[in-house]
């Protein structure tokens, strides 16, 4: 027996023929030839600019409206999923469908439109992962890492070339606007016949047991063993039996919870938020900020906004005003810090709740910095390394971030997704994320200072980064 096949699936030139659907839609639409039959977008390929802004938007929406909801799927899609989900495949929808991350009505319309017409063309998805139309090419990557795919089925080039760059498989349905992509990683198919064949050539993994070894048992592997292995981890994961009913019940009282707390937050916390676009609109990843006080989760939820996360408590806070609220949504786990086996079991389940495509809240320096004198006179503390092993072992991404106070202003600021590869150093992956949330918070503090002018703050700030930049490379 072997082990499932988990695949990625775009939506828009793969389960529909999208530059024959533009071509049609167009000439009906606006009454004119392409300028460019091979363009991707259909704005690429129509030039309207003679028309009132009102009337192309009025035109293109109707085009899309018509797309979503009557567009025939590709000959075959629904009977290839279908036929390889019974042997075995999981797929899942990794879409950057348009709309459909706007978290107000039109993303709502966008998704329903999406779903409804899935359920019409008798195509099943194991899940749906819907991702930013700006940033793409990162979002997919993140859905192919978090799941582990075995291959992700992709036409659109900037995605298929990201993805294949960063070591995913691609089969690239062909078309007019993509046969100039080429890459090693990708291969081209003409229609779901062929992607059924390439699907049942991949390579088959033997389904035994995982075994969780030693670090220093990890270390001995070789390369190839070391990817065998966390992608064993990972499945093994992903095959933990987690309760959706307390998830769902977290997710009611975290909301409400939020609700309840937010204003009065507002009040003492004054929150200017950087890099929001690089929040991820899908779950299944690790929020890694900098930790200066027992605040820091107040100011953090202002700036996401009302998303449920799980994360790790110390157990000393239980009874505290914070631990209770923890407590109350379910949703923390609670370790003794000195006990090393219940750290590793505490470790184990959030890393089961990541796997199955949860939020976590790690706190890499272990500790809050503004705890000790000490503290407070470092620009960071050295991180521990469990965030970068968390990673590693759910190959999910750690989306940095810095959180700044400066009385009751506090700036937070999102940074580009890290990912440890089973092939990664721990060590030099947990570098990496201290260099990145260092930059972060230092960007911060140089926007604030300059707007105060305060130099010799900003100065004495920026002599603490660069010991804390040195210290990094010195001692590792």
């Amino acid at each position: 027996m072997s082990v499932k096949r988990i695949i990625g699936c775009d939506a828009d030139g793969v389960l529909t023929d999208l530059s024959a659907h533009n071509l049609r839609a167009g000439r009906t639409a606006f009454r004119r030839e392409a300028v460019d039959p091979n363009a991707y977008a259909l704005d690429e390929m129509f030039d309207v600019s003679d028309l009132p802004k009102w009337k192309q938007y009025l035109k293109a929406f109707g085009i899309y409206r018509r797309y979503c909801k009557y567009e025939p799927a590709c000959e075959g899609a629904a009977s290839v999923i279908a036929e390889l989900s019974q042997q075995g495949f999981e797929f899942h929808a990794v879409t950057a469908r348009k709309f459909a991350t706007d978290r107000g009505p039109l993303g709502k319309m966008a998704r329903r439109w999406f779903e409804t017409w899935l359920k019409k063309a008798g195509i099943r998805f194991e899940k749906i992962h819907y991702c930013s139309e700006t940033r793409s090419p990162q979002d997919k990557l993140l859905a192919c890492r978090k799941l582990g795919v075995d291959a992700m089925i992709e036409d659109r080039s900037d995605n298929a070339l990201y993805l294949a760059e960063n070591g995913i498989r691609v089969l690239m349905p062909d078309a007019p606007y993509n046969r100039e992509t080429v890459h090693e990683n990708i291969v081209r198919v003409m229609n779901w016949a062929e992607i059924r064949t390439q699907l049942l050539s991949l390579p088959a993994v033997q389904d035994t047991p995982f075994v969780k070894l030693e670090r220093k048992e990890v270390a001995s592997l070789d390369a190839e063993q070391r990817s065998a292995y966390f992608r064993s981890y990972q499945r093994h994961l992903q095959a933990q039996p987690v309760d959706p009913e307390t998830f769902r019940k977290g997710d009611r009282r975290f909301r409400a919870l939020y609700r309840l707390i937010k204003y009065p937050a507002k009040l003492f916390y004054h929150v200017k938020v950087f890099g929001r676009e690089n929040i991820p609109y899908q779950d299944g990843f690790i929020l890694a900020p900098n930790h200066c006080d027992s605040a820091d989760q107040y100011r953090l939820g202002l700036a996401l906004g009302n998303r449920p996360f799980v994360g790790f408590a110390a157990k000393e806070i239980e009874r505290s005003f914070r631990g209770r609220l923890f407590s109350y949504t379910g949703l923390g786990v609670f370790i003794d810090r000195k006990n090393a086996a219940e750290k590793q079991t505490a470790s184990e389940r959030m890393a089961a709740y990541v796997a199955n495509d949860r939020i976590a809240l790690i706190f890499p320096e272990g500790t809050r910095k503004n705890k000790t004198p000490e503290g407070r006179a470092r620009f960071l503390n050295r991180f521990q390394m469990g965030t970068a092993a968390l990673a590693q072992k759910t190959g999910t991404g750690i989306l940095p971030i810095a959180i700044n106070s400066f009385g009751s202003k506090v700036f937070v600021r999102f940074g580009e997704m890290l990912y440890v590869s089973g092939t990664d150093s721990v060590e030099l992956k947990t570098k990496a994320l201290e260099r990145a949330i260092a930059v972060l918070s230092m960007e911060n503090i140089t926007q604030y200072y300059a707007k105060h002018t305060d130099a010799a703050a900003l100065q004495a700030e920026k002599e603490k980064y660069q010991k804390f930049l040195d210290e990094i490379e010195e001692k590792g």
